[in-house]
């Protein structure tokens, strides 16, 4: 026993005793590699085009890894200020391995973007027990041993610079001689299996963070080039009786697969389908996040424009403002994404305290998507009273069916399919109750637009009344082991692109004489955002330069005037 109790300080003395930073760089360097790394390795059987052995594949990709995390862990390797960084890595590296594990991301460029973009009542859906395990288990122990560890100094400042030089080396030389050995082994996995280029844990989070860090300082902002110039209130204005009202609901996280009125063999619209509403089925989002669509699905671009820009430029609703309408967004999300920001725009967050907000909205602030429709007819009336005279845009930014805390996307009277996932820890639910929960989501915003319909019709005494409904992107439900949104584009599954888009004509599809029976046979032809900025442009007859009928997915069913 006095063995064994004189042992025990002696292997924590061992354990805690003074190291290099190049030690320690080399160190957590291999620990990162076997931690933090299971995203990657558990998704190997899933390859696509790959039938060769699973292990093998793995060997070969091992010194990619451990060379690629050598060299984020070096780059700190220095006698002072160097643990605070260290710690900040493992956290890093902790938390993006959890999101990668748990929902099937990857943290790219614009995963990074979505981050800094959400706001905190978003950001506090996604924490859980399983996340704080993982912070424990990759982060918190080797901080630990990390904090406890003292620096051995180097001899000279000299010393220190060529032993981290040579770590570096270490690490850029079992990246070569990885490639040099497995290149033409790995080229094809590589390019059949884009997602592999992101899944490095953590040099890939630490690259893309230091892109969106590094973007303003070595791209300057964008020049802003208006294009609003011509843009004029068409003719059925001069003979019009009452004024158009468009309500133009941007919703969120919606895949169309999921809606029976695209044919979904569950009944998740049972309102809607009782209104005289058309639903096209093949409808594609501009990007497969918030950040990205929204921007993209209100330029006259379209996506591959959109991206390829070097300027900055009005959007759809400037244009209609410019034209003579009045324009309002009404938010129920994180922000309008600088779409709103030239045009009057309220939130719901306001309304909190009312009595609706009681009802509809959380302790936190997050609201039901009815809570949009609260107190419309005042915010129309602070309109400008000419503007609003000839015509209103009213944008509608819903909540709609925003992951991964779906269960709270809808009321106790429309959870009509269960047992729910009642978590953001999906991957420990079973697949049917995620389906449940998400499709009760989409029930809910059923109900939001058949609510949005009779509001409407509400105000045909004052107004010509139409909406025009679409989703900024869709979502994955735990498909090949992905959840949420926000892939990137080329490597997203379908049900991240494949989105509703559902349009209730009203009286206002008379005003510019579409004839709803021709529309009715158009609705499986292929869309996209790219189409929303021509359409709208035509349904409210705004004329514009930047107006392409082609583009006009309403225009081959206009009947002469």
């Amino acid at each position: 026993m006095a063995n064994l109790d004189s042992a025990l300080p002696s292997s924590r003395k061992r354990l805690f005793q003074p190291r290099t930073p190049q030690f320690i760089a080399l160190a957590l360097a291999i620990w990162l590699t076997l931690t933090a790394n299971w995203a990657l390795w558990l998704r190997l059987p899933e390859l696509d085009g790959y039938h060769g052995s699973l292990t093998l594949l793995a060997i070969r990709i091992l010194p990619l890894v451990l060379g690629a995390s050598l060299l984020v862990t070096a780059l700190f390797a220095w006698p002072r200020f160097t643990k605070p960084f260290w710690m900040v890595l493992l956290l890093v590296a902790a938390s993006a391995q959890y999101f990668m594990v748990s929902y099937g991301t990857v943290m790219d460029k614009g995963m990074i973007h979505n981050i800094l973009q959400t706001d905190a009542r978003e950001s506090a859906d996604l924490f859980n027990i399983k996340l704080l395990g993982e912070m424990l288990v990759v982060a918190i122990l080797p901080a630990i041993w990390l904090w406890k560890t003292p620096l051995k100094p180097a001899r000279s400042a000299l010393r220190n610079v060529l032993r981290t030089a040579l770590m570096l080396v270490l690490g850029a030389a079992l990246i070569a001689a990885s490639l040099a050995v497995s290149y033409k082994d790995l080229a094809p996995v590589v390019r059949n299996n884009l997602w592999l280029r992101y899944m490095i844990n953590p040099i890939n989070p630490v690259l893309s963070a230091a892109s969106v860090a590094l973007d303003p300082f070595l791209n300057k902002p964008k020049p802003f080039v208006s294009i609003t110039a011509g843009a004029a209130l068409g003719t059925s204005y001069a003979a019009a009786q009452k004024p158009p009202l468009l309500v133009l609901v941007v919703g969120e996280t919606a895949r169309a697969k999921n809606f029976s009125l695209n044919g979904y063999a569950r009944d998740t619209n049972p309102e809607l389908s009782k209104l005289d509403v058309l639903s096209w089925r093949n409808a594609r989002s501009c990007g497969t996040s918030t950040r990205e669509s929204v921007p993209c699905m209100f330029s006259n671009l379209g996506r591959e424009g959109y991206y390829a820009s070097k300027v900055e430029q009005d959007n759809l609703l400037d244009v209609i403002q410019a034209a003579g309408l009045a324009v309002l967004w009404v938010d129920n999300q994180a922000g309008c994404k600088s779409v709103c920001k030239r045009i009057p725009m309220a939130d719901t967050a306001d309304s909190v305290s009312t009595p609706a907000g009681k009802a509809l909205c959380s302790q936190d602030g997050e609201c039901l998507d009815g809570m949009l429709l609260n107190g419309l007819d005042e915010r129309i009336a602070k309109l400008d009273p000419a503007r609003r005279a000839k015509g209103v845009v009213l944008v509608m930014h819903q909540m709609g069916s925003h992951g991964p805390e779906y269960f709270k996307r809808s009321t106790p009277d429309l959870k009509a399919f269960k047992p729910e996932c009642a978590t953001n820890a999906l991957s420990s639910c079973s697949k049917e109750s995620v389906v449940n929960v998400y499709d009760n989501s989409i029930r809910y915003t059923d109900h939001f637009l058949a609510q949005t319909i009779a509001w409407l019709k509400t105000q045909q005494s004052q107004y010509e009344t139409g909406m025009f409904y679409m989703s900024d992107h869709g979502e994955s439900l735990g498909e090949l082991g992905v959840y949420l949104h926000g892939m990137p584009y080329a490597m997203a599954p379908d049900d991240q692109k494949h989105v509703p888009m559902i349009s209730w004509l009203g009286t206002l599809g008379a005003r510019t004489h579409l004839d709803q029976n021709c529309l009715s046979k158009t609705l499986d032809q292929p869309l996209s955002h790219d189409n929303l900025f021509h359409t709208v442009l035509g349904l409210m007859d705004v004329t514009t330069p930047t107006y392409k009928p082609p583009m006009d997915a309403f225009a081959s069913c206009r009947k002469a005037s």
